[in-house]
């Protein structure tokens, strides 16, 4: 029977078309409409036939397999959808263009300033086109067909039905524009398999190695919020995780490995989150890895003890999601109302998942609780459960993380109780503010970055030269950095053979293990309270990284820029208007600029039952330190920077050291010294 010609009639073909295709799906027997599928249709917009044809052919076909697969992406479609406009297209047609350059390094901040100079439809507003209204019949027809044509391969054969709808089937990834790629991702990487290849997690390997030999340059951000299609994926060569995440699922998908992504939405000792991809192996077990960076359980590792939840991001709705657990029940927070999330931390061993229980004072009856993690912008929720009676239990855990209870109402969250540290046994430390008081010297904002620690190493045997030749043939050296310098202004005394030479020209000279990283660096004369300047001069080879971190960045009163450099024993200073004898020298080095500084507002907050209470605001009189008095003791604590900066970390002062959570999720001393000024 040729349904089309069944629903002739425009004006009944809304109801008829759910009548028939439930007829269809379920041996010819009327059955109650699937609701998901009503759900498609109401958003299709006149994109019915389109559907019907799906269903169509699929039922003369005689392919029952097949046409459940096209109920299963009908089913999920309807909150489907990509971002369109000028906007989006414009930039499609600058980043494509990009995208086809070669090159060794990318400078993206550059590339992308370029384009928000020329853009003349950024302001745009996208529009947002749902896949129910715009796919077309011959699209999807396709993609189930190619699908289905990869799934006899030695790596994917222990597929259930169900496991292959999620792992290969879909015909996008997140928010994308659909395209057809399947044909196009797998005559590029199909023969990255060796046919010995017996399982899915050895298949990923061989693919992954292809991609690691790819341009991988990661972004933090980007200045179009689209999720990029798969042609423009295609030649990716810079962008963000997110971005190569989605590529390898094209790679891999294409071939019939069965892969997905995971989202972090939170750190637990960091901002933001993080998505990276797993291989669902023969084992069926979930294996981690990064697309075009680590192989199958090589990723998660960098990231122990950092991690409160792990959500897999699927295509079809997942009943135990709380987005469909709390349909009509209460408001839930924005991030848990996604119905296609399904937790997964308890598949991953890395995690050391723990069991918490929370006592709940619920007053206002909600059903669920929360579990959040700190940022900035207020208490992050990463974990649901069920309240039963006045206790919550919370499952899968990640430990070594600062976690805050909390319910949901009118649309915010409502803080329980006082925040508390999960350790990696399960036990939790309450942060209780006590009446005994305490005084403050604050270094920093957040701990060190652990990146710049390592590179901080390779700076001894730096030094600072006067000369009056401009080759330095003739240099006196002032100060030569002889321990590992800490990521903070530091004053040093020249020493005193150098002191009474007049110099024409300065300069700071790498040593022979690093390039560059200086941030800052003044000299002084004597007698003056001002650094001296001069014309910029250097000599080095120009960063493949960081081509625009020349030798001016040590003297722009910056210290978030620095100077790099592609050599070691490279060097940058000024040539003065005229002799001067210096005698003191201020420099910081490469850093993350989360020190004190001098000028600055801050305001220092402590928490009570989970509500963030400030100790008032202060300017900084000097760099690097900071005084607060009467802080309650016990008491978590959060130094914001009200002038610049949004990288901010809650912190404890305890037996008279300043103790965070750093990247690894222990707790640690970034502050050492409190002796004269704590108390």
């Amino acid at each position: 029977m040729n349904l089309l010609k069944v629903f002739s009639n425009k004006n009944n073909i809304y109801t008829w078309l759910v009548c028939m295709i439930s007829v269809i799906l379920t041996g010819c027997q009327l059955k109650e409409v699937n609701s998901q599928l009503e759900e498609t249709l109401n958003v299709s917009k006149g994109n019915e036939r389109e559907l019907l044809k799906v269903v169509d052919y699929f039922t003369k076909k005689g392919d029952t397999l097949q046409l459940k697969a096209a109920n299963f992406l009908l089913e999920n479609m309807a909150d489907k959808y990509w971002l369109g406009g000028s906007s989006v297209a414009e930039y499609y047609t600058f980043i494509d263009s990009v995208y086809q350059i070669k090159q060794e390094e990318y400078d993206i901040p550059y590339i992308y300033s370029c384009f928000i100079k020329r853009a003349k439809h950024l302001k745009d507003k996208p529009q947002y086109l749902m896949d129910a209204e715009k796919i077309k019949a011959s699209y999807l027809i396709k993609n189930i067909e190619e699908a289905f044509n990869v799934w006899n391969k030695p790596w994917n054969q222990f597929l259930t039905f169900e496991e292959f709808c999620e792992y290969i089937l879909p015909y996008k990834v997140n928010k994308e524009e659909p395209q057809e790629w399947r044909n196009l991702y797998a005559n590029r990487f199909s023969q990255a398999i060796p046919a010995s290849i017996q399982t899915a997690e050895t298949a990923c390997y061989e693919v992954n190695n292809q991609l690691i030999g790819l341009p991988i340059h990661i972004s933090t951000s980007s200045i179009m919020p689209i999720d990029l299609r798969p042609s423009t994926l295609y030649n990716i060569k810079f962008g963000l995780c997110s971005d190569y995440t989605a590529l390898g699922v094209y790679a891999m998908r294409s071939v019939g490995i069965p892969v997905g992504e995971n989202l972090i939405p939170h750190w637990g000792n960091s901002n933001l989150g993080h998505v990276f991809n797993f291989v669902y192996g023969n084992d069926r077990k979930y294996h981690d890895f990064a697309s075009g960076e680590q192989n199958p359980d090589e990723h998660l590792v960098r990231f122990k003890n950092k991690i409160p939840k792990i959500y897999k991001m699927t295509f079809g709705r997942q009943n135990t999601s709380l987005g469909v657990i709390s349909k009509d029940l209460e408001d839930v927070p924005s991030f848990f109302k996604n119905p296609c999330l399904e937790d997964v931390t308890g598949k991953y061993a890395v995690v050391n998942a723990q069991t918490t229980e929370i006592d709940i004072s619920n007053k206002q009856n909600n059903k669920f609780a929360y579990l959040c993690v700190f940022d900035p912008q207020g208490w992050f929720p990463v974990a649901w459960t069920q309240i039963e009676g006045d206790k919550a239990v919370f499952k899968n855990i990640g430990p070594n993380i600062v976690y805050q209870a909390a319910l949901y109402d009118k649309g915010e969250i409502q803080p329980v109780g006082n925040p508390f540290f999960l350790d990696s046994i399960g036990r939790k430390a309450y942060f209780v503010p006590q009446k005994q008081k305490q005084q403050l010297r604050l270094e920093r904002k957040k701990e060190n970055s652990s990146s710049l620690e390592e590179i901080a190493l390779y700076m001894k045997g730096g030094k600072f030269q006067g000369a009056n030749k401009k080759d330095f043939s003739d240099a006196v050296t002032y100060h030569v950095i002889k321990a590992t310098p800490k990521p903070k202004y530091t004053t040093v005394i020249c020493d005193e053979s150098a002191q009474n030479r007049p110099v024409k020209y300065l300069r700071y000279l790498s040593s022979d293990e690093t390039y560059g990283n200086m941030a800052e660096v003044e000299f002084y004369a004597r007698g003056q309270l001002k650094p001296q300047k001069g014309k910029i001069i250097g000599k080095y080879e120009t960063s493949r990284f960081y081509p625009r971190n020349g030798a001016e960045k040590m003297f722009d009163g910056d210290p978030l820029s620095f100077f790099h450099t592609n050599d070691t024993l490279s060097w940058g200073g000024l040539e003065l208007k005229q002799q001067a004898c210096v005698n003191k020298i201020r420099y910081l080095i490469r850093n993350d600029d989360n020190g004190i500084r001098k000028g600055h507002l801050y305001e220092l907050f402590y928490c009570k039952d989970g509500v963030w209470t400030s100790l008032g605001k202060k300017r900084a009189i000097l760099d690097d330190e900071l005084i607060y008095k009467n802080v309650p003791q016990g008491a978590l604590l959060w130094l914001r920077d009200l002038t610049k900066g949004q990288e901010e970390r809650i912190f404890e002062y305890k037996n008279k050291k300043y103790i965070g959570i750093n990247h690894e999720g222990f707790k640690i001393i970034f502050i050492h010294d409190f002796c004269k000024t704590g108390s």
